[in-house]
């Protein structure tokens, strides 16, 4: 990403992780160094602040969160060390002479699956195998490694592509995204509606069950839909019902609705969040359920996710709805337990960082 001020060529985390201001209705162009020189974060005396990128002054909360977000900056302690990094692969799968060992997939949630490297023929086996041990099928799966897309079959050939062809040897880790569903440009959904409902805990005492949905900009967090930030005028495009109670049956329910064909072109995640208000864990809740669907077919949904794997956690990053093309997305499964909540979103981001497509 290009800097718009400095004019330099930064990574992502070299830019603050949200707009300046939640009244912002652009994307943040500024690199975190340039911003915190604009603000002049050491001139205490300073009493006015704005966003340097449109006329919206800060409150002083959000100038704390700026000063906070400077303060934690992780390239300020890290940059020096991107590219020493090294995989973890057997030294001796280069030259072939090795042809025994496992190799590793793992999945968005951290969930890792071992495989011995030797039964496995081709790639079109790696995914049978993967069928078999985790129930997902051929079609579902997305494998990378090395950053490529891994290929059945080379365009033209006829044999299955092999372990080999990719320089995969025993010690390497492939990533398995679990696409549930693709949304064409022939079948452009309109309205994409997440709906959540739940059951207050035993003692009856009312709480909430809360669905954010938070949206990036590649791998930096752009805005979230909640509870609290329902609607942007600047951004009409998505809208949060806020809780919708039903005291006398003693049942919660929120919708978020996002129209997919008219969201900018730079929003290229959806991350939709289910997380615990008052309670410590989700399994404080009567039934919960949720469904991710189209509104034109509201009796097929897009996601599921058992609501139960998550009971011991405080929040879950159920799906994520990634663009991969003009009028294209994919509905993603992750399910990453997490800490945080509504009130608290640094660790549910910190989990997503964890799980990010980009990373």
């Amino acid at each position: 990403m290009k800097c718009s001020q400095c004019k330099g060529d930064k990574l992502s985390k070299e830019f603050p992780p949200t707009t300046v201001t939640e009244r912002c209705n652009h994307i943040p162009s500024y690199c975190l160094r340039c911003l915190v020189k604009n603000l002049d974060l050491a001139n205490t005396n300073q009493k006015s602040r704005k966003c340097p990128e449109c006329p919206e002054k800060l409150s002083p909360e959000e100038f704390k969160l700026i000063s906070l977000a400077w303060d934690k900056a992780p390239f300020k302690i890290d940059v020096d060390s991107i590219g020493k990094v090294k995989t973890t692969q057997n030294a001796n799968a280069a030259d072939g002479n090795n042809k025994t060992g496992e190799i590793y997939v793992v999945l968005l949630n951290g969930q890792k699956c071992t495989f011995r490297y030797e039964q496995i023929k081709n790639i079109f086996s790696l995914r049978q195998e993967i069928r078999k041990k985790l129930n997902v099928d051929e079609g579902k799966q997305k494998l990378i490694y090395g950053g490529v897309e891994l290929q059945d079959r080379k365009t033209g050939a006829v044999t299955h592509c092999t372990l080999q062809d990719y320089n995969i040897g025993p010690g390497s880790h492939i990533q398995l995204i679990v696409v549930l569903y693709n949304i064409t440009r022939a079948e452009s959904i309109k309205n994409l509606t997440f709906d959540l409902f739940w059951g207050y805990p035993a003692n009856g005492t009312q709480d909430y069950l809360d669905g954010s949905c938070l949206l990036y900009v590649g791998d930096a967090f752009f805005r979230k839909y909640d509870y609290a930030s329902v609607f942007y005028p600047s951004f009409p495009h998505m809208k949060h019902s806020g809780d919708l109670l039903d005291n006398a049956n003693k049942r919660g329910h929120q919708r978020i609705t996002a129209k997919l064909d008219q969201l900018p072109a730079e929003v290229t995640q959806l991350y939709f969040v289910l997380s615990s208000f008052k309670s410590p864990t989700i399994g404080h809740f009567k039934t919960p359920s949720f469904k991710l669907i189209d509104e034109t077919q509201p009796d097929k949904p897009l996601c599921a996710y058992q609501l139960e794997q998550a009971a011991e956690s405080q929040a879950v990053i159920m799906c994520c709805v990634s663009r991969v093309g003009q009028g294209m997305w994919q509905v993603i499964q992750i399910g990453k337990l997490s800490r945080g909540n509504a009130e608290d979103y640094d660790p549910i981001e910190y989990s997503i960082a964890q799980c990010s497509l980009f990373g």
